[in-house]
C-alpha cells in the first residue's frame, strides 16, 4: 500500500514492512496517511497514477480513499473548463441579436414600406401591437422552450432558435419587402417567429456555457451588444448615402449570418457539460416543486431587470425611432445631420454603453442589480427631453445599466443556483424581463403621441 501511496505523489520512497490502517478507519490525528490519500499526482507522472486510479475501478476494491481520488479527477475536468475561454461563442450571439435587433430596430423603415404614417391613426397603433409580437412571443417561450422543445435538449433548441431567426429574417426580406405582401399578418409571423428564437436561444446558449465559467460566459455576453449595434451602426450606415443599401439587404444578410452562427456553434463549441437533458413537461414540474431550492435566492433579482428591458423597448431605440423620424436631425444650431448619420452616432454611444457595463459586471464587487437601475432611469430621462445632443449619452446610460445588471444577475446565477436548476433560473429571469420589454414596446405609439403632441 505504501508503494502506492508513493506512485500518487510521484516520490520513490523505501518499502517498510510497516501496518497502516485502511483509509476507511484512519484516526482524526493520522495526518500522515490522509495526506496520503489526498496526495494528487505530479504533473510529470501522471501514468503511475493513471494504473493506481485502474486498481480503484473495481466496486470490490472501493474505498474513501478511491472516492477521493475520483473527487480530485472531477474538480481538475472543472478546473480544465474554466480555463478554456470558447471565445467563438461571440460569434453564436453576435447573429441572433443581429436579428433581434433588425426586427425592433429597423421597424421604423418596414413601417414605411408599408405606407403607414407615424401618427395617432388605427393603422398605426395596429402596427405597433404587429411589432410587440416580437416581446410577447420572446416572453412566452422563455418558458415555453422546454415544453413546446421536450424532446431536445438545450443544445440541439440553440440550432432551432438560430433556424427561426434565420427563417423570420427571410419572412421580412422576400415574403414581405421583396414580394410587397403588405398583409400585417406576415409582419405579425415574422416577429413572431423572431420572439419565440431569442426567447429560446437565450437561455438554453447560457446554460450550454455554463460549464465553461465566468470568462467564456463574460465573452459570450459581449456578442449582445456587438450583434444589436452591427444593426444599429452598421445597418444605418450602410443604409445611408452614399451606399443607399435597401432595407431587404439588411434582412437577408442577416439570415446568412444567423445560418453562420449555426456553423459555428456546431463546429467550435463542445457538446460537453450540458447541465441539463431534454424532459418537458415532467422537467418543467420538477423545476416547480424545486423551487425552494433555487427561487428564494433568485426572485427579487429580475425585478431590476424588468425596468432596464421597459426602458430599453420602450426608450432606447423604441421611442428615439419616432422621435427623430423626418429626413434630417437639428443637433445644434450650427449642426445638422441627416438622420441615418445621426442614428449611427446615437447607436455607437449605445454601443460602447453596453459593452462597458457588460465589461465591468464581471470586475467589479457582486452587488444586488437594483444598484444600477438609476444608469436607465436617468437614460431615458435625458431621451424624454427630445434633446438631439443629449439623446447619445441618454442611450450610453440606458445601455451601461442594461450591462450591469444583465452580467450582475448571470453572475449570480452561476454562483448561488444549483447546476441542476440552472436552465429554470436563467428562463425565469429572462421572463421577468421580457414583461417590462412588453409593456415598454406596447408604450411606443401612445409615449410618442404624448411627447410629440
Amino acid at each position: 500500500l505504501s508503494c502506492l501511496f508513493a506512485m500518487t505523489s510521484g516520490v520513490i520512497l523505501p518499502v517498510t514492512p510497516v501496518k497502516r490502517p485502511p483509509c476507511g478507519s484512519i484516526e482524526s490525528d493520522s495526518n500522515e496517511s490522509l495526506s496520503s490519500c489526498r496526495t494528487a499526482p505530479s504533473s510529470g507522472d501522471r501514468s503511475d497514477f493513471g494504473r493506481v486510479h485502474r486498481l480503484f475501478e473495481d466496486p470490490l476494491e472501493a474505498s474513501p480513499c478511491s472516492l477521493l481520488q475520483e473527487r480530485l479527477l472531477e474538480r481538475e475536468v472543472e478546473s480544465e473548463n474554466e480555463r478554456l475561454v470558447y471565445w467563438e461563442s461571440i460569434f453564436v450571439v453576435l447573429p441572433c441579436f443581429s436579428g433581434y435587433a433588425a426586427l425592433f430596430g429597423l421597424q421604423h423603415e418596414v413601417k414605411v414600406r408599408l405606407r403607414i404614417a407615424d401618427d395617432s391613426s388605427q393603422a398605426s397603433h395596429h402596427f405597433g401591437a404587429a411589432v410587440s409580437c416580437l416581446y410577447l412571443f420572446c416572453l412566452i417561450f422563455r418558458i415555453a422552450h422546454k415544453v413546446v422543445f421536450s424532446s431536445l435538449n438545450p443544445r440541439v433548441r440553440v440550432h432551432v432558435a438560430l433556424s427561426c431567426m434565420m427563417v423570420s429574417m427571410l419572412v421580412m426580406s422576400v415574403v414581405v419587402l421583396t414580394f410587397e405582401c403588405y398583409d400585417l399578418y406576415w409582419v405579425i409571423v415574422s416577429y413572431s417567429l423572431g420572439g419565440a428564437a431569442i426567447g429560446s436561444f437565450e437561455s438554453n446558449l447560457l446554460n450550454c456555457l455554463t460549464p465553461f465559467g465566468h470568462e467564456t460566459k463574460r465573452l459570450a455576453i459581449l456578442g449582445i451588444p456587438l450583434g444589436v449595434n452591427t444593426i444599429l451602426i452598421g445597418g444605418f450606415f450602410i443604409m445611408g448615402p452614399p451606399l443607399q443599401v435597401p432595407v431587404t439587404t439588411v434582412f437577408a444578410g442577416v439570415a446568412a449570418l444567423n445560418l453562420t452562427g449555426m456553423i459555428v456553434f456546431a463546429v467550435w463549441i463542445p457538446p460537453r457539460g450540458e447541465a441539463v437533458k431534454a424532459g418537458g413537461v415532467n422537467e418543467l414540474v420538477a423545476d416547480c416543486k424545486g423551487c425552494r431550492q433555487w427561487l428564494p435566492a433568485l426572485w427579487h433579482y429580475p425585478l431590476a431587470f424588468a425596468v432596464d428591458t421597459f426602458t430599453l423597448a420602450g426608450f432606447s431605440p423604441g421611442l428615439s425611432l419616432y422621435v427623430y423620424d423626418k429626413e434630417v436631425v437639428e443637433v445644434t444650431e450650427s449642426v445638422v445631420l441627416e438622420t441615418k448619420a445621426f442614428f449611427a452616432f446615437y447607436n455607437t454611444a449605445n454601443m460602447l454603453g453596453g459593452l462597458c457595463g457588460r465589461w465591468l459586471s464581471y470586475r467589479l464587487r457582486q452587488r444586488h442589480p437594483v444598484a444600477y437601475v438609476c444608469f436607465s432611469l436617468l437614460g431615458a430621462l435625458l431621451l424624454v427631453l427630445r434633446e438631439p445632443v443629449l439623446a447619445p449619452a441618454g442611450a450610453f446610460l440606458v445601455m451601461l445599466g442594461d450591462g450591469l445588471i444583465y452580467g450582475t444577475i448571470s453572475r449570480h446565477v452561476d454562483s448561488v443556483i444549483p447546476q441542476e436548476f440552472n436552465l429554470i433560473a436563467i428562463s425565469y429571469w429572462l421572463f421577468i424581463g421580457d414583461v417590462g420589454s412588453l409593456i415598454g414596446s406596447s408604450l411606443i405609439s401612445y409615449l410618442r403621441d404624448w411627447l410629440v403632441t
